[in-house]
Order: C-alpha cells, then structure tokens, then sequence
C-alpha cells in the first residue's frame, strides 16, 4: 500500500511538473451571436462577450470562451485546449477544431453537461482583432440541441505573464520579416527576452 501511495504521489507531482501554463494572454472584448442551424451575425443587440486567448510554454494554444450563454441558460467559461489546431502566416493567426471535447467550468450547468461540451471552430486573429465562428456545439444529452455562434472582438489586451522583472526585459523587438524595430509596432512582433526566450506579442 505504501508503495503505490509513494507511486500515485510521484504521478501527480510528474503530471504538475509537466502541466503547461500561460506564457503570453490575450484578452479580447467584443459581442457574440447565437444562432441554431447556420452562423448568425453580429447585430445591435448582440450580448458583450469575452475570449482568453493563452500561449501556452509548451507552444500549444488555449482558448477560453468566458460565461457562453443563450436563451438566458449560462452554459459556463468553455476552454479548448485538446484538439486546437494554430497555424501562423503573414501575421494571421488561424484556430480550427473539428468536434472535440471542450471542458466546461465555473456554471451550474457544467455538471449537468457532464462537465463538457462537443464543438467545431475556426477562430482568425489579425492586426489584435478575432473573429471566431463555432458550430455543432452540442450543450445538451440524449438528442440534445446544436447551437452555433459568432464572436466579433472590437478590443483586445496582451500581457506576458510568469516572468521576473529581470527576464522580462525585452533584449530585441523583429517584425515577420526579421527586421530589428526600435519599438512594437501595431500587428504582430516577435520579441527576444534578455533570458534568451522569444514570444510573440500581437498589439
């Protein structure tokens, strides 16, 4: 019995050790629209909505689809980590997912969902603006309802994050092109730290 509590002890420290986390956060503010069969538009009437767009330290990506609602039934903060694919040119950024399993948190219904929720999504990222559809989102059990939803951001914020005061001094700013700037231009930059590590910083 010892032993395996001393092996389920050094898992758990193993999997915390080798859990990624946020390296560069991105929040963006903008209006979403929920539709039932194809992709709505945005509109006057649209609800606020909020997206957490994380850089992980591993180079994977996480986005967070805060407090997504419809009808007036909070579904909850929806996170796709697992299955979120990112592919980077000419400073655009693009997401896609094709029907994972994305976890559900911090709602009454997250239980009731089973603490997930199926869905499909292509999200671009340009010049610190999102625009992101989804579809097939699958909220309920048994024959269930598929909703779909457009987010439009209108602002966004970029922080670094789990870095010292002494690493994070920016040591070079570069643009796509590889060109050295004086100081981060509008669009995407790649900036080298002093310790050595290079991130890329939409503003």
């Amino acid at each position: 019995m010892k032993r395996f509590l001393l092996s389920a002890i050094a898992l758990v420290v193993a999997f915390a050790a080798n859990a990624a986390t946020a390296v560069e956060t991105t929040t963006f503010q903008g209006k979403i629209a929920v539709g039932a069969e194809t992709i709505p538009e945005i509109g006057d009437d649209s609800d606020a909505a909020t997206v957490v767009f994380n850089k992980m330290d591993d180079g994977t990506y996480q986005f967070v689809l805060q407090q997504f609602s419809f009808g007036g039934l909070v579904i909850g903060d929806v996170t796709i980590t697992k299955g979120l694919n990112a592919e980077e040119k000419d400073g655009t950024i693009v997401l896609t997912t094709d029907n994972v399993e994305a976890p559900v948190t911090n709602s009454d219904m997250a239980a009731m969902l089973g603490g997930k929720v199926l869905i499909t999504m292509k999200a671009t990222i340009k010049e610190g603006k999102m625009v992101a559809e989804l579809s097939n989102i699958h909220v309920f059990l048994g024959e269930g309802l598929d909703v779909t939803a457009k987010f439009e951001s209108s602002s966004s914020t970029t922080g670094i994050n789990s870095v010292s005061t002494a690493s994070a001094q920016t040591s070079r700013i570069y643009d796509l092109s590889g060109r050295e700037l004086l100081a981060m231009q509008k669009g995407l930059n790649i900036v080298k730290m002093a310790n050595g590590e290079t991130v890329k910083i939409i503003k």
